[in-house]
């Protein structure tokens, strides 16, 4: 676990610091996507060939769990879940929003206007996306700045927006780029086909796209995070050796959670979840330096809080596990006959009297 989310920490520096928007295809954009396949097929094979069902059994079987193991192996796969779906951006899940937003949703917003510009409108797509995720904060920020300068600028030339000039460049070099408008779109007169029509067409189809992109990216997240969940519950069973089977200690059958267990796992999936989301808030947090405040110290603590109680969950579950007694066998196998003449509906009625009797027989005689 601790790898894992050191090696998403890490996927994500190589992210931050490889990409460059100048580039047609920035040389580190799908490093966390391809990282996150690249788990989910470990898990998978884990799961068919050293954690597969008969090696499991094979390797849990004579062995009761604890209490503490219950929890961590009914919680561990919401952790994973709740992670990546807070840290699937960091990862780079963002790369793929042309892709989606292309296949996904072009099909849906066409403009029987412009059909003959498909291609420039997806390029002026491309750009509006990377307008948002690049440095339009400081452009807008300027521009508001300097709005009475701009009124002026074409009445005398002055220098006084030097810095909105600079923020327009640094813009610029981030790759964006103003929208490509046809030539033959330049030269219509018509409000409803013109230059106004093309670009207000072009805006109304990109705040569909903006309103559904961060759907995509979660949706994705969802996807990677189920596979990896599902992937790990398996090792953590191996950990814990809790699979629902009655251990035959009463202390640990009838403690109150396990017997209110239906009762209780929506809201023990649900607290392990938001654990699992709360830690890639802090730790995108605790990877943004400053010297000047005390956040990123702040926000590794809790982080190594959170670990912490973690970790100490699992060194519990781990070693809560105990070897049974035939007493404990005895017990077990009493309870889950019972539950399955209960679960079968085998009782003192004419047809299955002599079956009940033939299991009553068997459990007094244990």
């Amino acid at each position: 676990m601790g790898a894992f989310f050191v090696a998403c920490c890490i996927i994500s520096k190589v992210i931050i610091n490889g990409n460059n928007p100048l580039l047609d295809t920035p040389r580190d954009q799908f490093s966390g996507i391809i990282f996150m396949f690249l788990i989910a097929c470990i898990l998978t094979v884990l799961n068919l060939t050293v954690l597969k069902d008969m090696k499991l059994i094979d390797y849990i079987k004579g062995k009761k769990f604890s209490v503490v193991g219950v929890i961590m192996t009914l919680g561990v796969g919401s952790i994973v879940f709740g992670f990546l779906d807070n840290f699937g951006m960091k990862l780079g899940t963002d790369a793929l929003d042309d892709s989606f937003l292309q296949l996904f949703l072009s099909p849906f917003s066409v403009d029987s206007r412009f059909t003959d510009h498909r291609e420039v409108i997806k390029d002026n797509l491309k750009y509006m996306n990377l307008w948002s995720n690049s440095k339009w904060t400081s452009v807008i920020n300027q521009v508001l700045r300097f709005k009475d300068e701009i009124s002026e600028a074409s009445k005398k030339n002055n220098n006084s927006m030097k810095d909105l000039v600079i923020d327009i460049e640094k813009f610029m070099d981030e790759g964006a780029l103003p929208l490509i408008i046809p030539k033959e779109i330049k030269e219509m007169t018509s409000k409803t086909t013109g230059t106004d029509a093309f670009i207000k067409n072009i805006k109304e189809k990109y705040n569909i796209i903006d309103g559904s992109k961060s759907m995509l990216a979660n949706t994705f997240s969802d996807f990677i995070g189920a596979i990896l969940g599902a992937g790990i519950i398996n090792l953590f069973i191996y950990m814990t050796s809790y699979d629902s089977v009655y251990t035959g200690d009463d202390s640990v059958d009838n403690n109150w959670l396990l017997t209110n267990l239906s009762k209780y796992l929506p809201f023990i999936e649900a607290f392990f979840i938001v654990i699992g989301c709360l830690i890639p808030v802090f730790i995108n947090i605790a990877m943004t330096r400053s010297k000047y405040n005390n956040t990123n110290r702040n926000s590794w603590i809790v982080v190594g809080v959170i670990t912490l109680l973690i970790v100490v969950i699992m060194y519990y579950s781990a070693f809560g596990i105990k070897d049974m007694t035939l007493k404990d066998k005895k017990n077990s196998i009493k309870k889950t006959m019972n539950d399955l003449k209960d679960r079968l509906d085998i009782t003192n009625k004419k047809d299955d009297k002599t079956l009940n009797k033939d299991i009553d027989a068997f459990i007094n005689s244990l």
